[in-house]
């Protein structure tokens, strides 16, 4: 019983020392830049957004998915060709691919 104890003692202390190393940082770092709105990308997000909307008009089983993602994107470049400030966060995360679960 006392070496189960010990062990278990052990195995604890050993865990709350490591639990730091293994949590790595804290949060998401993000950049908040504002991307030029240029015609190249604006030419990427349209591709993008042509992509999604044919995946979603050419059966795949979450459709809803891709058109919401199409929706997404030409709302974004809608802002960037009015002006608008946009942070090359969003850019890069409308370019992701559509991720189904």
């Amino acid at each position: 019983m006392k070496k189960l104890s010990t062990i278990l003692a052990a195995g604890t202390l050993a865990l709350t020392i490591s639990t730091p190393v293994l949590a790595g940082p804290v949060g998401m770092q993000v950049s908040y830049a504002a991307t030029q709105s240029d015609a190249a990308t604006i030419a990427q997000l349209q591709h993008a957004s042509n992509a999604a909307r044919r995946e979603a008009r050419d059966g795949n089983k979450d459709n809803a998915a891709f058109t919401l993602r199409s929706y997404q994107i030409d709302q974004l470049v809608e802002r960037m060709q009015s002006g608008q400030q946009v942070s090359q966060n969003r850019v890069d995360k409308a370019l992701q691919p559509v991720v189904v679960w």
